[in-house]
């Protein structure tokens, strides 16, 4: 929560066209504090309110900055802000380009910072009642503004696929186009792909998709967030987190080398 705030707070600074000096003058400190605040060493509530007054932050942008302070200073076995945060949606956003590490598992669709336009707008057609032309739209162009966090190369992204989402819409056009765009991830440098091919049978935890959020702070600290229909939920307890990346390599292990994958996906375009 540190780190999500510390980037929310650069965020806030840099609309306000204010460098970082002039936000120490604020608080009465050095430059190297506000540095380390952006960096994620955590900001008192007081010093926080200082900061979004002088931002001139709106209402939610300061709601949301309080969230995340009040998160940040908890000291719970539970996992804490599952059901309390309001806003999973933002902070899911929020920890995509802040994190270290990301680690996804999809069993019955394709990730979303790897689906190309039309697979976006197809699958948004299946949800009833139908969505508005105009929310598919926004929800598309919000949808690819995201998949720019592929292009920081400090960043590891690591996904598992199960095939069941390559053979969803077996046949279509659209499915190869998305195909041969999963071709082309695996050369991404900071991107790993592999698929759990239907002959491996049943394994640890198919069908129970999740992204795991890696932060290298000292300790380092892993948020699994768990997809559900109607919002989604997040892990912080250490125990549970543990759990699920101990997962994590079982699915790994389960699936095929990235270029495996590569061979996989291709006989998969060629017969469509």
């Amino acid at each position: 929560m540190k780190v999500v705030l510390g980037n929310e707070l650069a965020r806030l600074r840099n609309i306000a066209g204010a460098p970082q000096d002039e936000a120490a003058g604020v608080l009465g400190c050095t430059q190297q504090k506000i540095a380390h605040i952006e960096a994620g060493s955590g900001i008192k509530l007081i010093e926080l309110n200082a900061l979004l007054d002088f931002y001139r932050a709106g209402d939610t942008d300061q709601a949301y900055g309080r969230n995340l302070q009040a998160e940040s200073n908890r000291r719970t076995k539970r996992h804490a802000f599952s059901t309390r945060f309001p806003q999973y949606l933002r902070l899911l956003v929020d920890m995509e380009p802040s994190c270290n590490r990301y680690f996804s598992y999809q069993a019955l669709i394709v990730p979303g910072l790897l689906q190309t336009e039309t697979y976006m707008r197809t699958n948004a057609r299946g949800w009833r009642p139908s969505l508005a032309a105009e929310q598919i739209e926004k929800d598309t162009e919000n949808r690819l503004g995201r998949q720019q966090v592929l292009d920081n190369p400090s960043q590891q992204f690591w996904f598992v696929i199960d095939e069941a989402a390559l053979r969803r819409t077996d046949g279509s056009p659209d499915m190869k186009a998305q195909i041969m765009h999963l071709v082309e991830t695996i050369d991404r440098p900071n991107v790993e792909l592999q698929v759990v091919p239907f002959n491996v049978g049943f394994y640890m935890g198919q069908g129970h998709d999740y992204t795991i959020f890696g932060y290298d702070t000292k300790p380092a600290v892993d948020i699994i967030y768990l997809e559900q229909h109607d919002g989604g939920g997040y892990v912080d307890n250490s125990e549970r987190a543990a759990r699920y990346l101990k997962l994590w390599e079982y699915q790994k292990a389960a699936a095929n080398g990235p270029e495996q994958t590569r061979r996989v996906l291709l006989d998969i375009a060629a017969s469509m």
